[in-house]
């Protein structure tokens, strides 16, 4: 069951889809696994411990997502034109800015076999002597599926001011509490043709 921070969500569910998927050739959010979209995959992991959600997409596909997304407890949005094409952390920072929240949860649209668990793992860390909770797996970081806290906002804003779009420069000197996850499939992102002969038709 989420919580209220006074008048503000607690846990803020945040999916990332404002990529133009160019290596992949046609949009990913609507690539299927098992007959289901791949953002319904992050939609799923995200709504057991989130009690809002918005996803953060461009021009070109919102059409397509206000067409297939019907539930009214997704809100689904632009990028802020200011930073519009400046990556995922324009999408958090979009969130951010229009959806004020203790805590946001991200997710991007690309890993079909993210697990509600995976949070569930993270949540048991939050705290405020944390910036960002970050899953690590086989030694790498996986800050596209982490969770970050309301205060790097004005941080956020001026790394993209500056054009300073990298997501892992951008937690260099922040608060982490990192986290150690043995699956790795949870983590899987579909980049290409080959990614998803691989792993989804496979």
């Amino acid at each position: 069951m989420n919580r209220k921070w006074g008048k503000i969500v607690l846990y803020q569910g945040v999916i990332l889809a404002g990529g133009h998927s160019k290596r992949f050739g046609s949009p990913k959010a609507f690539a299927e696994k098992d007959g289901f979209p791949f953002y319904t995959y992050s939609i799923k992991a995200l709504e057991k411990h989130c009690q809002s959600l918005v996803l953060v997409t461009n021009p070109h596909l919102k059409k397509q997502f206000d067409q297939a997304i019907t539930k009214q407890s997704i809100n689904i949005v632009n990028d802020e034109p200011e930073f519009r094409g400046q990556g995922p952390l324009s999408g958090i920072y979009t969130a951010m800015k229009n959806f004020p929240a203790e805590w946001y949860f991200v997710s991007p649209i690309d890993v079909p076999f993210i697990s509600a668990k995976v949070y569930e793992l993270l949540l048991d860390h939050v705290s405020n002597k944390y910036d960002v909770i970050v899953p690590i797996v086989k030694e790498k970081l996986q800050p596209l599926l982490a969770i970050y806290h309301h205060s790097l906002q004005g941080a956020i804003k001026r790394s993209l001011q500056m054009q300073q779009n990298s997501l892992q420069e951008f937690l260099v000197n922040k608060k982490i509490k990192y986290v150690f996850i043995e699956c790795d499939q949870f983590f899987i992102n579909i980049n290409n043709q080959e990614d998803y002969r691989t792993y989804i038709q496979g």
